[in-house]
């Protein structure tokens, strides 16, 4: 299948998900309409970030983890009842950051929730682990001002290289990037080439296979430091 037929793909479950409650890890959560659901790579995700935040934390009494793009919150709000964790999240999109406030209510977790364009009403401070879950596509699926689009779709990675422009002010001394990818609908190499323009290094810390809605994805974990 090519990557025109996945972004058509992509864009259908997008405008039609699912919404209501689902389990993620073991846990019921709220996803809220326009909200996408944390079914492809995001379990995965909050598994990588967990790693990397117990690193941190067999040094260190706390560790500041942002999650760029959260959604319905559940990766970060995952992370977010690990003790030591001061957990920070953003995203565009208004319907996600109210998502993601109702799930942190639910779970009893704390969580600082801002909406704004990247780090656009984040409050400035450092991070010891920023994770983002890349819109996986450089194509322009039209209609892209619709946010609920930016999920999956980032026109020319403009976003993504925003982001690595601006994530220098945000991260602690040897602070970590981690960008969930794909090998499949994502510019892979183009991906790689931004993170060592903008003066970081990459290195794939994990990679994985899935199957969602009968496609068969290869995922990849970046992660991106100086």
């Amino acid at each position: 299948m090519n990557k025109l037929e996945l972004v058509a793909i992509a864009k259908d479950y997008i405008n039609n998900s699912p919404y209501g409650t689902m389990d993620f890890l073991n846990q019921p959560l709220i996803v809220l309409p326009t909200v996408f659901p944390p079914d492809l790579n995001t379990p995965l995700l909050a598994e990588v970030v967990e790693t990397l935040v117990n690193k941190v934390l067999e040094k260190n009494e706390q560790c500041h983890v942002l999650e760029m793009g959260t959604g319905s919150g559940a990766a970060i709000l995952k992370i977010a009842q690990i003790p030591g964790v001061i957990a920070t999240a953003s995203d565009i999109a208004p319907m996600a950051v109210l998502n993601a406030k109702a799930n942190a209510l639910w779970w009893g977790v704390e969580c600082d929730i801002y909406q704004g364009n990247l780090f656009e009403n984040v409050p400035l401070k450092k991070f010891d682990i920023i994770f983002w879950n890349v819109p996986f596509s450089s194509h322009d699926p039209g209609n892209i001002e619709d946010v609920k689009l930016r999920i999956a779709f980032d026109p020319d990675y403009g976003c993504l290289k925003q982001f690595l422009i601006d994530v220098n002010k945000r991260l602690a001394e040897g602070g970590q990037i981690l960008l969930a990818v794909d090998y499949d609908m994502a510019d892979f190499d183009t991906i790689c080439n931004l993170v060592e323009q903008a003066g970081f290094h990459s290195t794939v810390f994990k990679e994985s296979q899935i199957m969602w809605n009968g496609i068969k994805w290869n995922l990849a974990f970046l992660l991106v430091n100086h």
